[in-house]
């Protein structure tokens, strides 16, 4: 979380930083209508 989440739409973007064969880690950014940055998430999942 870095800013309130103000405006009409939102789009997430994700991105596989790391794909394994067993941990695989991926980013998420949420942005507004505006372009502003609201948020940023990070996530190691355990695969195979």
């Amino acid at each position: 979380y870095l800013l309130p989440g103000h405006g009409e739409r939102f789009i997430v973007t994700s991105h596989l930083l790391r794909g394994g064969n067993k941990i695989s880690v991926a980013r998420a950014e949420l942005h507004n209508d505006r372009g502003h940055h609201l948020a940023t998430a990070t996530a190691n999942y355990l695969v195979g």
